[in-house]
């Protein structure tokens, strides 16, 4: 009777939003198969393949129905133009607060993000590299912390962390003169709290091999959940094979570190940042020319030695593309199983028309050209990849799956047109919307329909979770 009563219950409801006829994939499960999936109250209610009832409707048919990607690794910081690009590309949440820098004081992001809204679910990560040793008073870069100034830093972590920090980043490529001290003092306040730290190692190049078997020591040493950031822009110049080994490696000895990686071989950082410091094209055995302006008004234009001079005296914020690696070494990396999507996106660039590709075009990239067009993973690894392991690692518990009771973050894209349109500075748009993504779903709420963005649409959330002290 009990059992009658509930299908009774499921046919006569009627749902805020019904998904019908969908190819549903869970990764949480490994499922895949055609169901209805019904929404109420910001949550997936049940999916079924009987006929429901919805307020709205939405046919699916030959359309993938699974979670909302999860960006573990990004700069949108807030910026509502970077939201909307990123609900185009089908995110329904981003990790903000990267590479040693972002949103800060926490809770005022915080409080922003829940009282004015957001297309997207945003958290964010307290930056060490930069806003930490800023505070602090370290304006160099190439100075080292006194005792002194590194308790400071742990106090301002720890406030950041109360007020709903997701853990901290790391940039030591940006900070050249962070210490072990330092770096040990901020990973076991992390590592107490089981909150996760990202790192954007201290090389890149030929020197990424020996920064990369830093980042395992970090957590062989406190026990913080570190997570590697963007291998491929790292690694990813010639060194992968070198690579892969010292993860793998740390794997077997029963280490749990995360690794994100992005889609393009190229990366973007500003122009004054210690990536282009002297010596820069000697380490990268490059030309100006291998050097695209991102943003400002050279956008699109290739470096030579005057340019370069010029724009870092005048506007060292400039973000530049650097194309040094190996458009091999994308797949080679993100094909491995520990390995999650990420996009570094839309750092230094919240303005429409500038940028990097990655800021628009990521994930559309993965399923249409790296799923389909070269068959390097599977379907549901790339899902996986772009959902559950970002959300189980960042501990998200009812995001990144779809079944009774998650989070309603869903996207609905046609596999067979799914494909990214943004194309670099000067060769294109870089933010030019991608095609085959016909629903975005945030929170239960639309805020891709058919196809095209809902402008008004802020049903995103801040992402925080409350400070509890790790046991096992």
């Amino acid at each position: 009777m009990k059992k009658e009563e509930n299908i009774s219950v499921l046919l006569n409801t009627e749902y805020d939003f019904v998904i019908e006829n969908g190819t549903v994939i869970d990764p949480k499960s490994e499922m895949r198969t055609i169901a209805n999936v019904a929404i109420k109250d910001g949550k997936v209610d049940v999916i079924t393949r009987a006929d429901l009832k919805g307020k709205e409707k939405a046919d699916a048919s030959g359309k993938i129905v699974c979670p909302g990607f999860i960006d573990p690794h990004c700069h949108v910081d807030g910026y509502l133009y970077n939201g909307q690009c990123y609900a185009k590309m089908g995110v329904t949440t981003a990790i903000t607060g990267n590479c040693g820098f972002g949103p800060y004081p926490i809770k005022d992001f915080v409080q922003r993000i829940n009282q004015e809204g957001f297309p997207i679910n945003h958290g964010t990560l307290v930056g060490h590299s930069f806003d930490m040793r800023t505070m602090v008073g370290l304006e160099d870069p190439f100075k080292e912390a006194t005792s002194k100034e590194i308790q400071e830093m742990v106090r301002i972590a720890e406030e950041a962390l109360e007020q709903g920090a997701l853990g901290i980043s790391l940039g030591l490529e940006y900070a050249p003169a962070t210490t072990k001290e330092e770096i040990h003092a901020l990973a076991r306040l992390a590592a107490k709290y089981d909150k996760v730290m990202p790192v954007h190692s201290r090389s890149d190049s030929w020197g990424s091999v020996k920064a990369l078997r830093e980042i395992v020591k970090i957590q062989e040493d406190t026990g913080v959940r570190v997570l590697v950031s963007h291998l491929t822009y790292q690694n990813g110049m010639g060194m992968m094979k070198e690579s892969l080994p010292i993860i793998e490696k740390a794997y077997r000895e029963g280490y749990k570190i995360g690794v994100d990686s992005g889609a393009y071989h190229a990366f973007a950082t500003y122009i004054g940042s210690e990536v282009f410091c002297e010596g820069w094209l000697e380490k990268y055995d490059c030309i100006y020319e291998d050097v695209l302006v991102s943003s400002g008004p050279h956008i699109g234009k290739r470096l030579n030695e005057a340019l370069y001079k010029e724009i870092l005296e005048t506007d060292p914020k400039t973000l530049c593309t650097a194309f040094v690696g190996k458009e091999y070494e994308v797949i080679e990396a993100m094909q491995q199983p520990y390995v999650m999507v990420s996009t570094d996106g839309a750092v230094g660039s919240h303005e429409p028309g500038t940028g990097h590709p990655q800021d628009a075009g990521t994930y559309p990239k993965v399923f249409g050209r790296f799923v389909r067009e070269m068959n390097a993973f599977s379907m549901m690894e790339a899902v996986t990849k772009c959902t559950l392991m970002p959300a189980e690692f960042f501990g998200l518990d009812n995001k990144g799956w779809i079944g009774t009771g998650a989070d309603a973050d869903i996207v609905v894209f046609n596999p067979k047109t799914i494909i990214d349109k943004a194309e670099y500075s000067g060769l294109g748009i870089p933010d030019a919307p991608p095609e085959g993504i016909d629903w975005v779903f945030v929170n239960g709420e639309p805020i891709i329909r058919n196809g095209e963005l809902i402008e008004d649409a802020r049903p995103g959330k801040a992402i925080c979770q409350k400070n509890k002290i790790w046991t096992l």
